[in-house]
């Protein structure tokens, strides 16, 4: 954003930044109300754009207190604690030139450490949360419900154990599944606020930002070692904790990948979009992406898709 003698300008438009308290009130309120399926930080980054870093404080301590005074105090601190500051600091990044993907790994990056102290102190309360809904569906009261409703008993049976299975899955990789709801939560606002910018003020974005995503390669490193791990009983629980989180992030540099051929192939919008979808749809996605990232660091796959360099 620039700044000169009359006021803080838009990036994109040159639209002098929006200082006024309906827009700030309106910010907070929406907020607020997002705050139902994440999606808070999407009204608090435009504030910080629109208005500065005051205005991104005010909307956010307004959504605060708006959920406080119409849900529970509880709510308003954990919107305090993890959604608003992803929201303040995505605005920040794109605010100093930094991208709209470095405000995701700064907003990604105090989760973490917010997790880190959570697991820590609060460990078996977030496991208890974490499998409460497997337990709900295993309880004989709602099986004997949906069995009143006509499913029969056999497929009552196999249901019960399948949310056996995936419950023991889950009782030693909750801590993964955190962290990785952490970085989907980040992603999630960012995706949203990048389509708003792209409509409303596109000079915030930086072209192609997310199709270069490349993890270092000591992450293969780390992912072999966990790997190996897990022949040893006592790093067990904490290698197949490190193997999902880092083949979550393998498959994003995989969909990073997909991303960066589909933007380039000679069709309209509307059909490259349909193959993103279609490739998400499949039952086999997260697999087939997250070794596609893993195996993109030897083989650089989007470098087959760059022009020829000239020779001088």
């Amino acid at each position: 954003m620039n700044v000169g003698t009359g006021g803080p300008v838009s990036a994109g438009t040159g639209a002098k930044a929006d200082h006024n308290l309906g827009g700030v009130v309106g910010g907070g309120l929406l907020s607020a109300a997002l705050s139902g399926v994440g999606l808070s930080a999407v009204p608090l980054a435009v504030q910080r754009l629109r208005g500065g870093a005051a205005a991104g404080w005010l909307a956010t301590a307004l959504g605060a207190a708006t959920i406080a005074a119409l849900v529970t105090p509880g709510a308003a601190a954990l919107y305090l604690l993890a959604l608003a500051p992803c929201g303040l600091l995505l605005g920040e990044a794109l605010a100093r030139g930094r991208g709209l993907l470095r405000g995701c790994t700064w907003a990604f990056a105090l989760l973490l450490v917010e997790l880190a102290f959570a697991l820590f102190f609060a460990g078996p309360e977030m496991a208890r949360r974490s499998l409460e809904p497997l337990d709900q569906k295993r309880a004989e009261a709602w099986l004997s419900d949906l069995q009143k409703k006509g499913l029969p008993e056999d497929t009552a049976a196999d249901f019960r154990e399948e949310a056996t299975a995936i419950r023991e899955v889950i009782a030693v990789v909750f801590p993964a599944a955190w962290i990785i709801g952490a970085a989907l939560l980040v992603i999630a606002n960012a995706a949203v606020l990048r389509l708003y910018l792209l409509r409303r003020d596109p000079g915030w974005l930086e072209d192609g930002e997310f199709e270069r995503i490349r993890f270092p390669l000591a992450l293969v490193a780390v992912f072999v070692l966990a790997g190996a791990s897990v022949a040893m009983p006592v790093f067990r629980p904490v290698a197949y904790n490190v193997l999902l989180v880092v083949a979550f992030f393998f498959a994003l540099q995989g969909l990073a990948v997909v991303g960066f051929y589909a933007r380039r192939l000679a069709a309209p919008p509307l059909l490259r979009l349909a193959l993103l979808v279609l490739v998400l749809a499949n039952p086999w996605a997260p697999e087939i992406l997250a070794l596609l990232g893993l195996f993109d660091n030897w083989v650089d796959f989007r470098r087959w898709a760059e022009p020829p360099r000239e020779k001088v």
